[in-house]
């Protein structure tokens, strides 16, 4: 990706030599600033210890108005003087502070800011950085990630966001009120066909969005096919980053910068979409995605894996992340043999797993079709789990709409998606009302009840 300019890369961080006081700070300011490290500070049960670096008096201002209402930050220590500006005096009382996060005011010089974020992290100084200042800027945004800042606040800072980012920073220190008892972890299911055009992605775009309405519970859809992924346009949406972003961060991973990488849908579903470019991909390790999902499965009551029709290292990490595989077939020869010819790999991998595993579906059914779903059965030796029937006008239409066909209502296929995420979650849902007239009137005449006067 290109470098923007006012982030270019600069060399390593170093302290500025202490020879005399940082431009615009009186030896007053900076005493009264940089406080509470050698004096007996208690910090209250459960709070994150913090500190603060700005050259901006307005923003520090409005964070300890904030923090200081929410209760659950206590800054130990503020550093008012510029970045180039910091010594080794400053480093040390940052060190010593052992700070569980530290807020660092990026707008003044976002170019060296990221690196002496960078720095904080990597010397082990801070355990956590927290970024603020203009979010007009993608390529800062996502600088700062790959810098290890866990999380950006924009200015003007709102109270919302800044107790949310506290929030979020509580849980990952384990400092969260309700995180005595271990979250238990989602599903994971994935949905895979050997063959290109067999319908994957739309099907699992619709099941995602299908469970998320039945169940209401989190639910994810991970792109996993880094080179031509269609997920979001069939959500409509035009990301700004990636699965691939986060799975070169995947050392640092946590709530928080997973919040930063995921596109959130009207329709209630989350995604991590795959990159827009094929080039973005590169060489990503299978292993790394393997951890990037254990650790969605954490987050999420349900995540839902459109894998590449490719037997790759990606694809071979996701299936054995899986708690289930939805095998997506058409009733034709090509799809039926690419089908036949994955099954080894498969079963070989569903030893010692359920025997619904692996779960067979076919797309695009139909009663009159010429090959019916007993001669499905029979030419792949399993049997049919579901199957989608084939509504063609209604799927097209969803897909050019960017918006999913469950979401209609109106087509069978839709009807199809939705009955199988009920099965899915264990939630029935309730059928359609007849209108109330009606309704009535058959309820009447079956119980005698009509008035024939």
């Amino acid at each position: 990706m290109p470098t923007s300019p006012d982030i270019a890369p600069a060399p390593p961080f170093r302290a500025a030599q202490p020879a005399g006081t940082a431009v615009g700070r009186s030896p007053t300011l900076a005493s009264e600033s940089e406080r509470n490290v050698n004096e007996e500070h208690v910090t209250a049960q459960g709070a994150l210890v913090g500190a603060v670096i700005s050259t901006d008096p307005e923003f520090q201002s409005r964070f300890a108005e904030i923090v200081s209402a929410a209760g659950e930050v206590d800054i130990g220590l503020t550093v008012e003087a510029a970045f180039t500006a910091i010594t080794d005096s400053h480093l040390e009382r940052l060190r010593g502070l052992e700070a569980d996060v530290v807020f660092v005011d990026l707008e003044s010089d976002p170019h060296v800011g990221l690196k002496f974020s960078e720095f904080l992290i990597e010397s082990g100084i801070a355990r956590a950085v927290v970024g603020a200042g203009s979010a007009d800027s993608p390529e800062i945004l996502l600088r700062a990630m790959e810098a290890g800042v866990l999380e950006f606040l924009p200015k003007p800072l709102e109270s919302r966001k800044v107790e949310g980012v506290i929030e979020r920073l509580r849980r990952k220190t384990g400092k969260a009120a309700d995180q005595q008892t271990p979250r238990q972890l989602g599903r994971l299911l994935s949905v895979f066909s050997p063959k290109g055009g067999s319908g994957a992605t739309t099907f699992a775009v619709n099941l995602a969005v299908a469970i998320h309405q039945v169940s209401r519970k989190r639910t994810l859809i991970v792109d996993l096919d880094l080179e031509l992924g269609e997920t979001a346009l069939l959500l409509g949406k035009d990301p700004r980053f990636s699965s691939v972003d986060l799975v070169r961060n995947y050392h640092r991973v946590d709530e928080g910068l997973l919040a930063s990488y995921i596109e959130r849908d009207e329709s209630g579903v989350e995604l991590l979409s795959a990159p827009y470019q094929p080039g973005d991909f590169g060489t990503v390790e299978g292993d790394r995605i393997g951890k990037i999902l254990g650790f969605l499965k954490e987050q999420y009551d349900y995540v839902i894996v459109d894998v590449p029709k490719t037997l790759n290292a990606v694809t071979l990490h996701a299936f054995e992340a899986s708690d289930g595989i939805f095998l997506l077939t058409t009733a034709d020869l090509q799809s039926l043999r690419n089908v036949t010819r994955s099954l080894p790999l498969l079963q070989g991998l569903a030893s010692g797993r359920d025997d619904d595993w692996i779960r067979l579906i076919v797309n695009r059914f139909s009663p009159s079709h010429p090959i019916p779903v007993s001669e499905v059965e029979k030419t792949l030796g399993m049997k049919v789990h579901w199957t989608l029937r084939n509504d063609y006008r209604a799927v097209l239409d969803s897909i050019n709409e960017g918006r999913p066909a469950v979401l209609e209502g109106r087509s069978a296929y839709a009807e199809n998606v939705r009955k199988l995420a009920a099965d899915i979650t264990g939630i029935q849902t309730a059928p359609k009302p007849r209108s109330r007239l009606f309704g009535g009137l058959v309820s009447a005449l079956r119980n005698g009840h009509v008035d024939r006067g």
